[in-house]
């Protein structure tokens, strides 16, 4: 079946929000990695308790969570988590999963997005330079830790007692880029070429829903 391709996170996390939410086992739903709360409105569209979480306070509302622990002592048990662009800045992938699993009530739904290590432009970097286009010492700077390669993710999310729903190509925003030199022509010609033979490797980053068994 063709993978279903999103203009970016917002844009999926909204419709799998419009798809999933009605059938939750509750009405909250945990932003974690709120930022500025850019997913309120949608989330309350749909009849959404919003509940924001962040590392760093951004706004008054969120609640602090480090996702090394427990969720505090104030969350409420969640039926829906949206986890946007986040899991690649921990250091602990797998406990902050376990600790999410545990923050949302059986049945309830998890949609996740993160960079895609296998995207084109991933792929033909780490073959010209032997690093991945995304993932490199300077990432660093924004915590870019953990590279999130699908089948790991879905091995950690499996043991975390997830059921994977679906999988999705998130962020296709590169291919409105005009080319500027023929350096940029030959780049991209050779980026749809690996997309032509992987299907996954296109967009910056990839989504998943996954259910709590």
């Amino acid at each position: 079946n063709k993978i279903k391709e999103y203009k970016n996170r917002g844009v999926f996390a909204g419709e799998m929000l419009d798809k999933y939410f009605t059938v939750a086992p509750n009405k909250i739903v945990s932003d974690i990695g709120s930022g500025f709360g850019h997913m309120r409105a949608k989330i309350e569209s749909v009849g959404g308790d919003w509940q924001p979480f962040d590392y760093v306070k951004k706004i008054e509302n969120a609640i602090i969570w480090n996702l090394d622990n427990p969720a505090p002592d104030e969350a409420k048990i969640a039926g829906s988590v949206v986890f946007l662009e986040v899991l690649e800045h921990l250091a602990n992938p797998f406990l902050g999963l376990q600790n999410i699993s545990n923050h949302i009530e059986q049945g309830g739904f998890l949609i996740l997005t993160t960079p895609n290590p296998s995207s084109s432009k991933n792929t033909l970097s780490l073959f010209l330079k032997g690093r991945l286009y995304a993932f490199q010492e300077k990432h660093l700077e924004e915590h870019h830790v953990f590279t999130p390669w699908e089948h790991i993710v879905t091995f950690f999310l499996e043991n975390c007692g997830f059921e994977i729903l679906e999988y999705a190509i998130v962020d296709l925003s590169y291919k409105e880029t005009r080319d500027t030199n023929f350096k940029d022509f030959l780049k991209r010609k050779i980026e749809q070429f690996i997309e032509y033979r992987n299907p996954k490797a296109k967009g910056f980053s990839y989504g998943i829903v996954a259910k709590k068994k």
